[in-house]
């Protein structure tokens, strides 16, 4: 295996990798959601809340995309220690396993807010003002991403250090 690729893999193996984004997201989330409640108080006009809206569809993508890397970190762990046999790959089960199921999460939540964005869009066509009603809708996905997602960073971070030497 070459250097490049072993610090590919060393890189993306890390728990750190799955850490960042995770915090980084969490903190968009929480702003997307600081601006729903502003919009549902009345201290923002729907024109602001149409920008909150375009912002939310960025971050809608951003919680697909990193949940399927977090739900593919046990194929690629895989791939790179089962090619050597290696007794680490024992160790990385746990993280491969917490990383696996809230990846799933995160992408379910992200096609739901989806989901229900198209269906807001759609109905807007029609003239139909159901701004609030997507406010609350997003509020609530947007709360159950956040602990989704604060959840399982605890949980990779909470791994045992010195047992998995992640």
């Amino acid at each position: 295996m070459t250097k490049t690729r072993q610090l590919i893999y060393a890189v993306v193996l890390n728990r750190g990798f799955l850490l960042f984004p995770l915090v980084l997201i969490s903190l968009l989330v929480g702003s997307i959601t600081a601006e729903d409640i502003r919009y549902l108080l009345g201290h923002m006009d729907q024109h602001g809340y149409q920008k909150v809206i375009e912002n939310e569809s960025t971050i809608t993508i951003l919680l697909i995309g990193f949940g399927a890397i977090m739900d593919g970190r046990k194929i690629f762990s895989k791939r790179m220690l089962e090619s050597k046999n290696d007794p680490t790959l024992e160790q990385h089960s746990a993280l491969n396993a917490t990383s696996e199921y809230y990846g799933f999460m995160l992408i379910v939540i992200g096609i739901a807010i989806e989901i229900v964005d198209q269906i807001t869009r759609y109905l807007r066509t029609f003239n139909i003002d159901i701004m609030a009603f997507e406010a609350i809708f997003s509020l609530v996905f947007n709360v159950i991403a956040l602990i989704v997602m604060l959840k399982a960073a605890y949980r990779i971070a909470a791994i045992d250090i010195e047992e998995h030497q992640l």
